[in-house]
């Protein structure tokens, strides 16, 4: 009833969504950079693309050696997952390569304040923690098929989604990146033929509240964990990955894996924002 209440107030509403690029492939994980650029991978073409503050798209780096998920770091490097090469690497800012920490595969990563990098590994069921050496050991372990994860604002929480599953966990990070006390955070919405709502792509907004991209739209759930809006996709196809980004992260921006979006955040007027 409430995926129905949510979709029937929006239906109401004309549709904010301009459309920016298409015929992407495999695009994993988009990331932003502080001031506001977007990167992504178009992977199976072996290049990494920016969206720039006016919304152009540009190409980036290529080759990107078959870079999957990519992830700003506080350096100003670009991390990004090399799934063939099973390597996690940086570019910085001119494009140059080094490897970070070699032997494992990911699609999904995300880097702390210190630099240290999150990543899933969902054939183990676990999440990785590597250092600013690369080294890595397993921080969590036991989730059906970790993909996506996010930081808190505050540092404190890490989130990561569990499909086919609709929860989504958080735990507390500790000082030396070692997490605990996992907890559930919130419960998805699913399309009534199914109790999988295909979690994607996640992103915390300045208040708290943390963005799904998820098959029914861009899911919300507050700094308590309830779910209070789900924003529904631009097209017919359900969402892979969802960031804020542009001057003063003024956008909403989101992939259903072909196609990049975005829309005014100040369009979507959200409980937690009033």
């Amino acid at each position: 009833m409430l995926l129905l209440a949510f979709l029937a107030l929006f239906a109401q509403q004309p549709s904010q969504w301009v459309q920016l690029g298409d015929s992407y492939q495999l695009t994993a994980d988009p990331t932003v950079d502080p001031q506001g650029n977007v990167f992504f991978t178009d992977s199976r073409r072996n290049r990494i693309l920016k969206i720039d503050l006016d919304g152009r798209i540009t190409t980036w780096k290529e080759p990107s050696n078959n870079a999957h998920g990519i992830a700003c770091g506080p350096d100003g490097r670009l991390y990004a997952g090399q799934h063939d090469y099973k390597r996690i690497v940086a570019f910085s800012p001119d494009g140059t390569e080094s490897v970070i920490t070699e032997g494992i595969q990911t699609h999904h990563l995300i880097v702390n304040h210190r630099n240290e990098i999150y990543f899933t590994v969902p054939p183990l069921h676990q999440v990785w923690l590597a250092d600013r050496n690369g080294n890595k050991r397993v921080v969590l372990e036991g989730l059906n098929w970790p993909r996506s994860v996010a930081i808190s604002p505050d540092r404190r929480t890490l989130a990561v989604n569990d499909p086919p599953s609709s929860l989504i966990w958080a735990l507390r990070i500790h000082e030396d990146g070692s997490l605990s006390d996992r907890r559930l955070y919130c419960t998805l919405q699913t399309k009534p033929e199914s109790s999988d709502p295909d979690p994607g792509g996640m992103t915390f907004d300045a208040q708290g509240a943390l963005y799904i991209a998820t098959n029914i739209g861009v899911q919300v759930c507050d700094k308590q964990g309830r779910l209070t809006s789900v924003i529904p996709p631009p097209g017919t196809q359900g969402l892979t990955n969802v960031r804020f980004a542009g001057p003063s992260l003024q956008w909403l921006y989101v992939t259903d894996g072909e196609r990049f979006y975005r829309r005014s955040r100040q369009s979507l007027n959200l409980p937690h924002q009033k």
